[in-house]
């Protein structure tokens, strides 16, 4: 770029600065939240293949994470890059106007995105590292991660999060100039005073495409169900969102059209003023709505899947355990084939069988073990359950037979483990201690949630036996079990009937929830940034539109009250196509994994996002318009 370019652009910095720190801000989080997932990432990788494997999990938790933090970051930064230069169209246009070249545009707007990453992906990359080690302590309460296990300083993290984002926010920032780069000077600074009317087509039919997709993508579990389901419908909810902005200027004009049309003949003037503002700027206001959409969509069916999970394995549990009771040794350890037929041997007991949970590895990519970086993610944390004889255990087999356990180095696969990946007769590479062995698939079954991904059978020579492995006894009475009841828990074993322990089932699958849950919350953080920044950047916009108003006779009340209507109106928009874009997906999840197409929502979740949507959505813009209004009244 010419010394021209970047003169101009760091005067440009320099005015628009207050503008800028928003954009400065969401990108320096961005950039944090990337670095912090990648230095686990990295930790993961580097623990995953050495001989106590203590990364292995920790890979899959945070390439997991890190595939939806990459999506939320990099349409973020896009975002926000795109509103602080959209309201700068004149701007851009006057450039045209003076004589300014289409290449001497984008050139412009690129040095000025270079110039604030500059600035704020450094001290993003930095704030990551920091906090990155403040994740141990949610890691190490989920299991993921054993004590001592800290990511180190490494180049890698940072280097990976600023090629993620500098490109998003490079391709954002020229598709925001693009509009007045393709006009003509002329026509350049006449489309600058006023929005255009309508879409244009190619927008109109992708945004028909996206909702269709969004659509059947919430749908995907009444074809697929499951946890795959589930997680797919999930998808549909951003889709939607996607389509939403897309499509939002036609959507927020009609509402503004209809209130127009429906409101009584004695509404005030101010509110006449706000519903005509939202038809005449419907971009604008599109723009403060969807970050508000997303927001309260993505936590609603994040938090709702989360609840869908621990209620599918709980019921999965309950079903799945063809006994009356459930004993487990206190100290959580295993049993001895001496103990279990001690037990079996009490009164009121008519019979009873050991089930026990050994920790493994699963690999789930046969084509991946060459490389040290591929090997590392081809393997998964999981675990294999033996199957007693005798019925004991029901997972709801849906191919193959459980009977087949009964040879040496089988297999049975839940449907979720198996899906698009293995078939009856595919082989498994196990990994169990120090020893690893190849199992062959015998059966399929439904019920993964509440017995686990992996049966084997108790009986095989070569059932794994590893440390942390731990055991249940599954236990059919004679009688009422009141006496059952009473020997087994003066054998010392912790008695409980089978819905109470699926309820323990449903807990520890909450608990498991928690990591998440705090991921969860770091991305809606980023989403709520953004919000707030769209909707200050909006409302600083509009200083010369309401000093105008000022000008010719409004007070500061009613310019703040005109802000507040406007505001309102774009929150109750956004509240509502969240909720919409949010529908579909919990359909789906509810479809998935519990059968039923009723939505699963976290009342107490939900009302805070709702809650924070409004205070955002009001509060923010109406304190951003104090300055502008009363600057406008001088």
């Amino acid at each position: 770029m010419s010394a021209v370019v970047w003169t101009s652009a760091r005067a440009a910095v320099r005015v628009h600065r207050t503008g800028l720190a928003g954009s400065a801000l969401v990108v320096a989080l961005s950039a944090a939240l990337l670095t912090a997932t990648g230095a686990w990432l990295e930790v993961g990788l580097r623990h995953a293949e050495t001989p106590d494997r203590t990364g292995s999990l920790l890979v899959a938790v945070a390439s997991s994470f890190a595939g939806t933090a990459v999506v939320i970051a990099v349409l973020v930064v896009a975002s926000t890059i795109a509103a602080a230069l959209r309201p700068r169209a004149r701007e851009l246009a006057l450039l045209r106007a003076v004589g300014a070249t289409v290449g001497q545009l984008r050139r412009f707007v690129a040095a000025e995105v270079l110039l604030v990453f500059a600035v704020a992906a450094p001290v993003g990359v930095a704030a990551g590292l920091v906090l990155a080690p403040l994740l141990a302590g949610p890691l190490r309460g989920s299991g993921v991660v054993p004590a001592g296990l800290t990511p180190g300083l490494s180049p890698w993290p940072a280097l990976g999060a600023v090629a993620l984002l500098l490109p998003a926010a490079l391709v954002a920032a020229r598709l925001a100039a693009r509009e007045s780069a393709r006009l003509d000077p002329a026509g350049a600074v006449r489309r600058s005073a006023a929005e255009p009317v309508g879409l244009p087509r190619a927008r109109a039919v992708t945004a028909a495409a996206l909702a269709v997709c969004g659509l059947l993508t919430a749908a995907s579990p009444f074809a697929v169900a499951g946890t795959l389901g589930g997680a797919t419908a999930t998808l549909g909810a951003v889709l939607l969102v996607v389509a939403l902005a897309l499509a939002g200027p036609v959507l927020v004009g009609e509402v503004a059209r209809r209130g127009l049309a429906a409101a009584p003949a004695g509404t005030g003037a101010l509110p006449r003023l706000a519903l005509a503002n939202a038809r005449g700027f419907s971009r604008r206001m599109t723009g403060a709505i969807v970050p508000l959409a997303l927001l309260l969509a993505l936590g609603t069916v994040q938090t709702g899947t989360s609840s869908a999970v621990a209620r599918a394995a709980e019921a999965q549990a309950r079903e799945g355990i063809a006994a009356d009771l459930v004993a487990e040794p206190r100290d959580g350890g295993t049993l001895t084939p001496a103990q279990v037929a001690a037990a079996a041997a009490l009164p009121g007991v008519a019979s009873a069988a050991a089930t026990a949970v050994v920790p493994a590895e699963v690999r789930i990519d046969q084509d991946g073990g060459d490389l040290p970086v591929l090997g590392a993610l081809s393997w998964e944390a999981s675990t294999l359950r033996t199957v007693p004889a005798g019925g004991y255990l029901d997972p709801d087999v849906v191919a193959g037979s459980l009977g087949a356990l009964a040879g040496a180095r089988t297999i049975a696969v839940s449907r979720d483990a198996a899906f698009g990946s293995a078939s009856l007769g595919d082989p498994v590479d196990v990994r169990v201690g120090d020893s690893q062995v190849r199992y062959r698939i015998v059966a399929v079954y439904a019920r993964g949630l509440g017995l686990g991904d992996y049966l084997v059978g108790a009986g095989a020579a070569d059932r794994p036996t590893a440390s942390g492995a731990a055991s249940t006894l599954l236990v059919r009475v004679d009688g009422d079990g009141a006496r059952a009841r009473r020997e087994l828990a003066g054998a010392g074993l912790r008695v409980l009937d089978v819905p109470a322990y699926a309820r323990e089932v449903r807990d520890a699958s909450s608990r498991q929830q928690e990591l998440s849950t705090v991921l969860l919350l770091a991305l809606l953080a980023l989403v709520a940034v953004l919000a707030a920044n769209t909707l200050v950047t909006a409302t600083a916009s509009r200083r010369a539109e309401l000093s105008l108003l000022g000008r010719t006779g409004a007070t500061c009340r009613q310019l703040l009250t005109l802000v507040l209507l406007e505001s309102s109106l774009v929150t109750g928009i956004a509240v509502v196509a969240g909720l919409a874009c949010s529908l579909p997906a919990l359909l789906g999840v509810g479809q998935g994994l519990l059968g039923v197409p009723l939505p699963v929502v976290d009342g107490t979740v939900v009302g805070a996002l709702v809650a924070a949507v409004v205070v955002i959505g009001v509060a923010v813009p109406v304190a951003a318009a104090v300055p502008v209004t009363s600057r406008g009244r001088r």
